[in-house]
């Protein structure tokens, strides 16, 4: 995207009035709610801005964004997986202690699929950065 830094501030706004599926007025109304005053014409430069860099759009999430959140899930898991095992130490009656044992056991299955996916998430962050280093290269 080929905009200076101030108009990137109103890219994510765009995107969610292409996601809503706004027509214009709609979307130019809704921009202004959030700060952003700008003409039809503007809309539709910035629209299309957006549009035309999918890819880099794609490139970025799985660069950054999906290693992130792939962390932020394992590590929810394991603070579900930490609080199950306190509450099931503090619970006195069996069948609620039966319950939590079934709820840490359905937590190992989701952390181990985690885990085993970890290698993939690593072998692509490795890959974009090798991808990364070539362009950074061939454009010097």
């Amino acid at each position: 995207m080929n905009t200076n830094d101030s108009s990137k501030e109103i890219y994510p706004f765009i995107i969610d009035c292409i996601c809503m599926r706004l027509h214009e007025q709609e979307a130019l109304s809704y921009l202004e709610q959030k700060g952003f005053e700008i003409s039809s014409r503007t809309y539709y430069r910035l629209k299309k801005e957006i549009e035309e860099s999918s890819h880099e759009r794609l490139n970025l999430i799985g660069s950054s964004e999906f290693l992130t959140q792939h962390i932020e899930r394992l590590d929810t898991l394991k603070t579900i997986h930490n609080e199950l095992w306190a509450n099931y130490h503090l619970e006195k009656l069996p069948t609620k202690r039966a319950n939590i044992l079934m709820q840490i056991a359905e937590i190992q299955q989701y952390l181990s699929s985690y885990y085993d996916s970890t290698q993939y998430v690593m072998q692509q962050a490795a890959k974009h950065k090798q991808e990364e280093k070539k362009q950074e290269v061939s454009n010097s």
